[in-house]
Formats: C-alpha cells, sequence, structure tokens
C-alpha cells in the first residue's frame, strides 16, 4: 500500500527593528513524504520541491529492509477537503498595513520601541492513498508578534502583543497595541483578598499533555494512572481534544489520516477522566479507544505526539466570569512547571488588573501557585465564551490561585 503528504508553505515574513521594517524575506517551500506499507512493515522517503514521486516511493519500498514495524490498519475511504484560504493580500499591502501600525504607535508612544516579526502564511497539507483516502487542509492567516520595549528600560522586552488571526485589520492592531502599553505605563497595586487568575490554557493543561499521553499512561507512568473513570475535577470542568481547523490553524486530520469520532474527543468530562490520548499503534498496543492524535515530519513514521485540547467554555463571556468585576491577567509568566505530584508554581513577570474588557494598569511582578486538583477542582472559575484579541484571539481560563508579591 502506497501513501503520500504533501505539505507547502508560503510564507512573507517582515522582521521588524526600532518601529521599522528591517528585512522582508519570502519562502516557498514543498515537502513531499513518500510511505509503502507491506505487511507490518513500514518505508518512508521524503524531498524538497519539485521531486519525482516514483522515486521517492522507490526509495521508500527500499527503505522497508530496515524493518521498521507499523502494525496498524490504514485509513480509508474517506474524502475531507478543508479550505480557510480567504485571505488574500499582496506583498505591497503587508508593508503598508505594518508600516501604517508601526507609524501610528510611533506617534502615540514614542517611549516605546516595537520590534520582532509579522508574517502572511498560505499553508496546504494533504495526505492520499491507495485506499480511495483522499484530505487536504488549505489555509491562510496572518501573525502579528511585537515585542515591546520602554525606552527607560534595561531589558530585552517589557511586554508584548500577540495575534495569529485570519483578517488583516490594522486598526485593531494598533487599539490593542495602545492599549497594552498605557495598561504598562499605569502602575496599580495588588487588590486585597483573593482576586481570580486569567491566564491561557496551554499554561496550565500541559501536564494534561504529559499525563493523559497514551504512552505515560500505557506504562502505568501517569500521575492520573489511578483516577480514570472518576470525578477527579469539578462538575463545569470537561476536556476536549479539539480538531475543527477554524479554531486551530491546523488540519483536522492527523499523520496517519485518521479523524477523532465526536464520541471520543473527550478526554475529560464533567470532572470525569474517561481516556488519555492516542495514535493508531498506542491505541492497538495498550487497548486504549483512538482518538487520532498521530504526529511525526513529513518524511517519517507516524509516532504519537501531543494533542490540540481546549476546555469546554463556560458559555459566560470573560467579564461575567469575573463576579467581583476584576482579575489578575497574566501576560508574561516564565520559569515555572509543575511538580510529579501536579503542583504549579510560576513567577510572572508581567501581569495586569483587567475588568474583562479594558486592561486597567500594570500589577507588581507576581508569583501564582496552586495544585491541579484544586485550580480545575473547587477553585476553577470558567472558560471564557468570547474570544481576547488583547491576549491573542483566545478564549482565557478564568480560575484562582494563590498569588503574592515578588
Amino acid at each position: 500500500m502506497r501513501e503520500k503528504v504533501v505539505q507547502q508553505v508560503k510564507q512573507t515574513s517582515l522582521s521588524i527593528v526600532q518601529n521599522s521594517i528591517s528585512a522582508i524575506r519570502r519562502k516557498n517551500i514543498q515537502k513531499t513524504g513518500c510511505r509503502v506499507i507491506s505487511g507490518n512493515k513500514i518505508g518512508v522517503a521524503g524531498g524538497l520541491g519539485m521531486v519525482s514521486d516514483n522515486e521517492l516511493f522507490a526509495r521508500a519500498e527500499n527503505s522497508l529492509e530496515y524493518g521498521v514495524e507499523y502494525p496498524v490498519a490504514l485509513s480509508s475511504e474517506q474524502q475531507l477537503h478543508d479550505r480557510l484560504d480567504n485571505l488574500a493580500i499582496s506583498d505591497g499591502q503587508i508593508c503598508e498595513a505594518v508600516e501604517r501600525v508601526l507609524g501610528e504607535l510611533k506617534r502615540r508612544h514614542p517611549d516605546f520601541a516595537v520590534s520582532n516579526k509579522v508574517n502572511y502564511n498560505n499553508v496546504s497539507f494533504s495526505l492520499e492513498n491507495e485506499a480511495n483516502l483522499s484530505l487536504s487542509h488549505n489555509d491562510s492567516y496572518i501573525s502579528w508578534s511585537f515585542a515591546l520595549k520602554s525606552s527607560t528600560s534595561t531589558g530585552i522586552m517589557d511586554t508584548f502583543f500577540g495575534v495569529v488571526d485570519r483578517k488583516l485589520e490594522p486598526d485593531r492592531v494598533i487599539e490593542a497595541t495602545s492599549a497594552i502599553i498605557e495598561a504598562y505605563n499605569n502602575k496599580v497595586e495588588l487588590p486585597a483578598g483573593q482576586v481570580p487568575v486569567i491566564i491561557h490554557q496551554s499554561a496550565l493543561t500541559r501536564l494534561f499533555q504529559r499525563d493523559l499521553n497514551g504512552k505515560i499512561v500505557g506504562n502505568k507512568a501517569s500521575l492520573l494512572q489511578q483516577k480514570f473513570d472518576q470525578k477527579v475535577f469539578c462538575d463545569n470542568f470537561s476536556v476536549k481534544i479539539e480538531n475543527d481547523p477554524v479554531e486551530t490553524f491546523g488540519p483536522r486530520f492527523d499523520m496517519e489520516g485518521a479523524i477523532c469520532a465526536d464520541d471520543l474527543r473527550w478526554l475529560i468530562k464533567n470532572g470525569v477522566i474517561l481516556r488519555p490520548y492516542t495514535d493508531k499503534r498506542t491505541a492497538q498496543r495498550y487497548g486504549f479507544a483512538h482518538t487520532a492524535c498521530g504526529n511525526g515530519a513529513y518524511d517519517g513514521v507516524p509516532s504519537l505526539g501531543g494533542c490540540n485540547m481546549e476546555i469546554e467554555h463556560s458559555g459566560k463571556t470573560l467579564s461575567e466570569l469575573l463576579s467581583d468585576g476584576v482579575g489578575i491577567l497574566i501576560a508574561i509568566a516564565a520559569g515555572g512547571d509543575f511538580t510529579p505530584d501536579g503542583n504549579f508554581a510560576t513567577p510572572v513577570q508581567v501581569a495586569y488588573l483587567t475588568d474583562g474588557v479594558k486592561l486597567l494598569g500594570r500589577l507588581p511582578e507576581l508569583t501564582i501557585k496552586g495544585s491541579l486538583f484544586d485550580f480545575f477542582g473547587n477553585d476553577f472559575i470558567g472558560v471564557s465564551s468570547d474570544k481576547i484579541y488583547l491576549s491573542g484571539n483566545d478564549r482565557m481560563l478564568v480560575t484562582r490561585l494563590a498569588v503574592e508579591k515578588l
């Protein structure tokens, strides 16, 4: 059986130094990977640019001699073609938009320098085989990544704005970046009492990436090993595998051409841990449900990688989740981690006080800490239904953590 993977990335990248475009780089890279599966063995080969399929398949067939095991059933009889590539802009339009943003930010905030990158990406990915499988994903989007530095600062970066969007909206970028700079310049004190913490989901769900990994669970090395099919977290806490390309900016299918069934996407439901995430080989080896989380390089053998995890949102906006009217928005937190028993702590270099709509000011440097079983348990408040443009156009997690000034 023969299978082919094609990845293509077209990108215009603008490097920004001190409020000016310093360089423009364009790339157009195509990668083709061919697989040959015979018996329970797999051979792979890959090439860059315009390469001969026949040559790649011949090399892949020769590599069967290495005896790499791949005892799974190939995906078959499925057609799926997602197209989200509606953002069509020229290099001239990108440069004009970025220059307008940088010019206006310099006018409004002459004491702040903007650096880093703006990228316009067109990506495509396809996977097909001789078993009537034909899958493809096409997308286009622009990513703004601004490192913001005060002229009085000795650091490399003081605060940050970043967003990925399928619309070119320079005015919105100006207002969001300006709001961040204004809040950074407005120092406020940490309010008394326990103030909810607002944080990106991935900062706290990354432990699940490790401890709900099918290989970790299958080898009985997970922190959650004895807690499957038990209620561990609060009633309104559910985690699913998110494979909607609108949300993930990635394909709906994995590197094995599999798509997770809707009922198997839930890893945690109403506080009960249901299952680990798996690729085909992990599911088969340990007897787990297959959740289509195969990953790997275009010219490699698919294996279990991470997955796009999403906490089910609450149906409430961020401001509605803040019952006391304010919360602590974590902007930059580096240097923390989880301990093996599920405790989390990190220093917070930049945090803002917010009412869920506006940034009210910059808080002092902080530390936050708590236990997985608390901040997703009785201390869990919810995930916003609205996407917060100031924080990367993401739905934000709201919970209670211990907060102290450094």
